[in-house]
């Protein structure tokens, strides 16, 4: 099993490149950032100059969509990149929200993110491609045609089937618990078969909200995360007390708060919540549930983190942690 970190690039590229430095390191195998063009800093830019800066981890988005740039520029962005880094980029896509939300957009739906998925990879290899009543191509590409594996963003039983019947990898947004991952993993391999496919052919990157720290606070810095996993996805084994506080997140859902430390829904996410749906305690209180998820059969483990010190949540995990799976 792999081990990627994600983070949300709020602070300058130098930062960015700083931080990719260490994950490399420190053993980490990749490192994902988000695509919010009025939240965070430029992801294209970022991992360019994280690309420049790194020579061995896998970068990729998490996640891109299809509404806030044009196919064209999206296939092209990342061909660069992943000429740039011999190899190592990889597509993270989405529907769409905060990102598309931000500038009065509508999130796009299967239909148009199976329609885009296919039109990048013919741009990637140099294909010709009919879009907006025009027909465009990657003129460069078709000398030197590109592969780049794509992973889906999902959630929920429909995204989890087509990333099955057609990515070549999934960012798998189901919390924390491993039978919410193993029903998750069901989900992809019945899109799989479906099309004659294995879940080997699907590499199933497990997205988790962290924070192990010694920091008695520490699942504080996950609240946001969880609140927004439970507005897309609310599993049927949650108690009475659970089931209110999703619905008092949902009432009080903003978002302009999306992903913020301290914003209004997270006040209402429980402790049961972000047990179910994070890594957040000491790393002797984690330790056994990263372990228990490694033996989900997931390919990768991607730790996501919001907190003002992650180079030292990076660190423990490095020290307590990776060195004992």
């Amino acid at each position: 099993m792999q081990l990627s970190v994600g983070f949300y690039q709020s602070g300058p590229v130098s930062e960015a490149i700083q931080r990719a430095q260490l994950v490399e390191s420190l053993g980490f195998d990749g490192m994902w950032l988000n695509d919010a063009q009025c939240r965070w800093r430029d992801v294209y830019v970022t991992l360019a100059a994280v690309g420049g800066s790194t020579s061995r981890i896998f970068l990729g988005t998490s996640v891109t969509n299809p509404v806030t740039r044009h196919l064209t520029v999206t296939a092209s962005a990342m061909y660069t990149l992943d000429e740039l880094t011999a190899g190592r980029a990889r597509m993270g896509i989405g529907i769409g929200h905060a990102a598309v939300k931000d500038i009065g957009k509508r999130p796009t739906n299967i239909a148009h993110l199976t329609e885009a998925v296919q039109t990048v990879r013919k741009l990637w290899a140099g294909r010709e491609v009919f879009m907006d009543g025009v027909y465009s191509r990657l003129w460069y590409a078709e000398s030197s045609p590109r592969s780049i594996p794509v992973y889906f963003a999902a959630s929920g039983p429909r995204m989890t089937r087509l990333a099955g019947e057609i990515a070549d990898g999934i960012l798998l947004n189901v919390g924390a618990e491993p039978a919410y991952v193993c029903s998750g993993l069901c989900s992809v391999e019945d899109g799989a078969r479906a099309v004659g496919r294995s879940l080997k052919d699907i590499r199933v990157a497990a997205r988790i909200p962290t924070c192990i720290s010694d920091d008695p606070d520490a699942k504080r810095y996950v609240r946001s995360q969880v609140g927004v996993v439970v507005l897309r996805k609310v599993p049927s084994d949650l108690d009475e007390k659970d089931l209110l506080a999703v619905e008092r997140i949902r009432q009080s859902y903003n978002p302009q708060e999306h992903l913020r430390l301290n914003a209004a829904y997270a006040e209402h996410v429980t402790d049961s919540l972000v047990d179910k749906f994070a890594l957040a305690g000491r790393p002797e209180e984690c330790l056994e549930r990263v372990q228990a998820l490694a033996k989900t059969g997931i390919d990768e483990m991607n730790l996501t983190f919001i907190h003002p010190d992650p180079e030292n949540l990076l660190r423990t995990f490095a020290e307590r942690i990776l060195n004992r799976l």
